[in-house]
């Protein structure tokens, strides 16, 4: 065996070594390990290198000289040291505690106590630009308002007919010509319009791109603007340099700045016809018109197909003004015939017995040209609605459901004075159009009260259209296999395509006219590398701390921390022939192996009813998993492993719905080819799910790596995230909130409180409920006891909803501690949101990792943070592949006196507790597991959130919540359990 360190150029051999050292360990004596270093270690290494050599009784190569980095692995640019202007800046709002708040109105946000100096200090680039303003600089924002408000047929905005509208307006206005808009609300300019009480009235016929102008029949609407604001930047400039006053602007009011010099930032992309939005205004794509050229495009499946294209944000931070650019990878639809993509999409569509295939196409924008004017055809964009819907007495329609183009019959009196006339046949006299796929089912472009039913062989998909629902299972791998790139490989496309693309250039006249220049360079700034902490194990009954390398470690031969006890459980078999008594004995001597006690199964080998696979078979199987678990809980038994049959997300749902709100049994489901053939690494795994659901603990942190805020075993953890209905979903299906919190002073055993809330409401409700909750079941686990300090992580929250959280959910959490806490005298309270939501992306300038990102543990908490308040960011993780996504954590509440370091190692010691995984992992499991938490309670409202992917019914479907299925928490023989991992 062969073992291959390289020596970073920083000087850091001894730490090098160590690692070497760790690794070692599990080599068999007289293994060989390689060095390779720069030329500028080799001394130092030699010696380090001779001393493992003793010390391990190890082989080793001599070290090889020339190791060069790959300029190919680098971000482009020449590096440049982080701004010393800045960070004197940032220093001297440390030192003023009265200008590191953040005004958030009637609140304000903690105040940085200090940058943190913990760890080894380096320097990494961000896809940050830096931005500069013309002195004296001064912006006019003008509101946009449209009469008569231009609607779709379902009355909602039609937002292509919107930005038509202004583009004509401002091409035939020459005091438009230099303005920058958003399409839809908002005009922004350099100079004042002259306008008579800062308001003005313009009327603009609309009509299409196609026509070569208005036509008769085109519609006139009264644009009105309106000054909305003067926004001159030295006052936005001012206030990030910490300047007094600052004209008094908030968190609240800097957004209007943003978003003014946002609109301005995509004036290039928006104006160019080649780069589409893709149904947002931060995100642009290229979209290729030959879609057979190599590399224009990727191939999804299903219809679909990928595109790369680019997302740009004004951002700001401590004494300057920043845009943030990155990378995006989109699923789009091709623009190719209609019928062509719904075969793509469902080969057999005779066949579908459901309509999917119509939740695929609705919505989607599509054209046609067999209308005739003057002898040529008229290009005209329509909205698909569906298919027919079969007769619905209300419209006095009586089309059949799914109809085409024989069986739709009209009443047309222009070509027929009696009787009805079908699809087919008026194409056919109406517009000597004969139709080759008259079979297919027919399109409605019109509304479901006046329906107008076009054959999809007619219709043309429009260029540029995101797909806005769930991927399926194949397509979520082929597009995770089209975005991942190394790190520099996105850092190169950012510079070299990004930011040309958006017009990201000193000398581009449509920022210069708004004086606004951006420079085309990656910044970089100042972070550190925390120390890896131990993890507590057992080995041999006996306490054993072991050591990570690169974020990971090695459960052999450890065991877990405190092993459960498997009993009164069997397996569940949905597939013949899954697993025997080989690999049952195979699972309890894994379990046994972990630290575990494992029964033998009741019955010995289990029990096999197999499922149907197929289209179809939905409530067939759902009978089967019911009665099959009504039957294990009969038996008292608790706790199943379930071999399924494939990858389900159905049966899966089915089987913990049933298992874990109706009957009460804990559950692990493992495909059977993985159970079988994986081993026993897989069998390791499932043994870290079972362990946590039975209550035991896998892993600790020791208790000198502990924050002091943690060793007396006295505070509460606490995880909160909310999680919304995905497309597809019944209207009005509910939001799901969960909070979970640690329930000793070992922070490995989590239990959860769930319950289903307003649709996509982000704010949690019945809040105090469930903290209650929390806290009754910390106190059953405390002798009596109730947390001194309770430490929160919120998911989820936006920078907007921040002042919303502060005046929502923490009074919640305030009047929950004032129930429970005696005399009123609460607990210290921590509140810090974290985000995976974000744009920000860091790349090293030195001594990568394998996968080319910076090394595990990398903390940032200036150069890019917010100009006040608190927050860094943290890559915890080693990321296997593709570029690193830090999480940024924003401290809303701080009553602990935590340090800037405190809170750091915190976080990052705890991304080392995730129970599922022997790795550090790039959330902080509190967050982690709430997110999975509220996951689970979308598995058990499975069919109200994917309802529309199987819809047959003639009307719109609402959810229920009086005959809802599930609402809220589980049975009572599995809450207060990890259940939901």
């Amino acid at each position: 065996m062969v073992g291959v360190a390289f020596l970073p150029p920083d000087g850091a051999v001894a730490e090098t070594m160590d690692r070497v050292e760790a690794e070692a360990r599990a080599f068999r004596p007289h293994a060989v390990v390689e060095v390779v270093a720069l030329d500028e270690v080799v001394a130092a290494a030699e010696g380090a290198v001779v001393e493992v050599a003793m010390k391990m009784g190890l082989k080793m190569q001599p070290i090889r000289r020339r190791y060069s980095r790959n300029p190919k692995d680098e971000a482009p640019g020449a590096l440049q040291q982080p701004d010393p202007d800045v960070e004197r800046k940032e220093n001297a709002q440390i030192s003023d505690i009265s200008l590191s708040g953040l005004s958030l109105g009637d609140f304000s946000l903690p105040s940085r106590p200090s940058y943190g100096t913990r760890g080894r200090p380096i320097v990494l680039r961000t896809n940050f630009l830096k931005m500069t303003t013309r002195p004296g600089a001064v912006l006019y924002r003008y509101n946009i308002e449209i009469e008569p408000a231009i609607k779709n047929p379902t009355g909602g905005p039609n937002r292509r007919k919107t930005r038509r509208l202004i583009e004509l307006l401002i091409a035939s206005n020459d005091q438009l010509r230099d303005v920058a808009t958003d399409y839809g609300k908002f005009i922004i300019t350099a100079t004042k319009l002259p306008l008579t009480d800062n308001t003005i009235s313009l009327n603009q016929k609309l009509y299409e791109v196609e026509d070569s102008g208005p036509g008769p029949n085109s519609k006139t609407h009264k644009v009105k603007l309106t000054l909305d604001g003067r926004l001159e930047i030295k006052q936005l400039l001012d206030y990030l340099d910490g300047v007094a006053g600052a004209g008094g602007l908030t968190l609240e009011n800097k957004g209007e700045f943003l978003q003014a010099l946002n609109i301005v930032m995509t004036r290039t992309a928006n104006q160019n016809p080649q780069i589409y939005g893709g149904g947002t205004r931060n995100k642009f794509y290229t979209y290729p018109m030959d879609l057979d050229r190599p590399g224009a495009s990727f191939n999804l499946g299903g219809g679909l197909m990928a595109l790369k294209g680019f997302y740009t944000s004004v951002r700001t931070s401590t004494g300057r003004l920043l845009v943030n650019i990155n990378v995006a990878n989109a699923a789009f639809y091709p623009a190719i015939n209609l019928l062509g993509l719904m075969r793509l999409h469902t080969p057999e569509m005779a066949n579908d017995g459901r309509s999917g295939l119509e939740g695929f196409i609705a919505k989607l924008k599509v054209s046609h040209t067999y209308i005739k004017e003057n002898g040529k055809n008229i290009k005209r964009v329509k909205t698909v609605q569906g298919f027919s819907r079969g007769p619905n007495p209300k419209y006095k329609h009586e089309f059949p459901l799914r109809g085409n183009a024989r069986n739709i019959l009209f009443e047309c009196p222009e070509l027929q004075a009696t009787g009805k006339l079908s699809v087919e046949k008026y194409f056919a006299q109406k517009w000597n159009v004969r139709l080759a796929r008259p079979e297919e089912p027919c399109i409605n472009l019109g509304t479901r009260e006046k329906p107008v039913f076009v054959p999809p062989e007619l219709l043309t998909v429009e260029p540029g259209q995101q797909f806005g629902k769930k991927l399926d299972e194949g397509q979520t791998r082929s597009m995770i296999n089209f975005a991942v790139r190394r790190p520099h490989a996105n850092a190169r496309r950012i510079i070299e395509q990004g930011a040309p693309m958006m017009g990201l250039s000193p000398t581009n006249q449509n920022l210069v006219n708004f004086g606004v220049k951006v420079i085309p360079q990656m910044i970089t700034v100042r972070a550190r590398i925390l120390p890896t902490p131990s993890i507590h194990y057992k080995q041999a009954n006996r306490s054993k701390d072991l050591t990570p390398n690169f974020g990971a470690w090695n459960l052999a031969e450890h065991m877990f921390s405190v092993g459960g006890h498997l009993q009164d459980w069997t397996f569940l078999k949905f597939v013949e022939n899954a697993i025997g008594p080989r690999e049952i004995e195979g699972f309890r001597a894994m379990l046994s192996q972990c630290g575990m006690r494992c029964n033998a199964p009741t019955p010995p080998n289990g029990v096999t009813e197999g499922l149907n696979r197929g289209r179809g078979f939905e409530e067939h199987n759902d009978q089967i998993i019911e009665r099959n678990i009504r039957k294990a809980a009969e038996r008292k038994l608790k706790f199943l492993l379930v071999i399924l049959p494939s990858k389900d997300a159905f049966i899966y749902s089915r089987v913990k719905f049933w298992a874990e709100v109706k009957y009460g049994i804990q559950t692990v489901c493992s495909v059977d080819m993985s159970f079988a053939e994986k081993g026993k690494d897989y069998a390791a795994n499932v043994a870290h799910k079972v362990n946590l659901k039975l209550g035991g603990v896998n892993q600790m942190l020791p208790s000198d790596k502990l924050v002091n805020v943690l060793k007396d075993g006295k505070t509460m953890l606490v995880g909160m995230d909310v999680t919304h209905p995905s497309p597809g979903s019944l209207e009005d299906s509910p939001s799901i909130a969960g909070i979970v919190a640690s329930s000793d002073g070992r922070y490995g055993h989590w239990p959860a409180s769930m319950r289903a809330q307003e649709s996509r409401k982000e704010m949690i409700d019945k809040l105090d409920e469930m903290f209650c909750e929390r806290l009754d079941f910390w106190r059953s686990r405390n002798q009596n006891a109730l947390p001194a300090r309770i430490i929160i992580y919120r998911d989820g929250v936006s920078e907007g909803q921040y002042h919303t959280l502060l005046i929502d959910e923490l009074p919640q959490i305030r009047e929950a501690c004032k129930k429970r806490y005696p005399g009123g005298r609460g607990p210290k309270i921590s509140l810090i949101v974290c985000g995976k939501r974000h744009h920000t992306r860091f790349y090293p300038t030195s001594n990568p990792d394998r996968s080319g990102n910076p090394p595990n543990g990398t903390v940032v908490d200036r150069g890019i943070t917010m100009e006040k308040g608190w927050d860094f960011y943290l890559q915890a993780h080693s990321a296997i592949q593709g570029t690193a996504r830090p999480t940024h954590y924003v401290v809303l509440l701080e009553e602990n006196g935590l340090s800037a370091d405190d809170l750091e190692a915190l976080t990052h010691n705890l991304c080392y507790l995730y129970g599922r995984a022997t790795k550090a992992v790039s959330l902080c499991p509190p967050a982690y597991y709430a997110d999975l938490l509220c996951e689970r309670g979308r598995m058990y409202l499975y069919r109200e959130f994917n309802a529309r992917d199987n819809q047959t019914q003639t009307t719109e479907p609402k959810f229920d919540w009086n005959r809802a299925p599930w609402l809220r928490d589980v049975h009572k023989n599995v809450e207060n359990t990890m259940f939901y991992i």
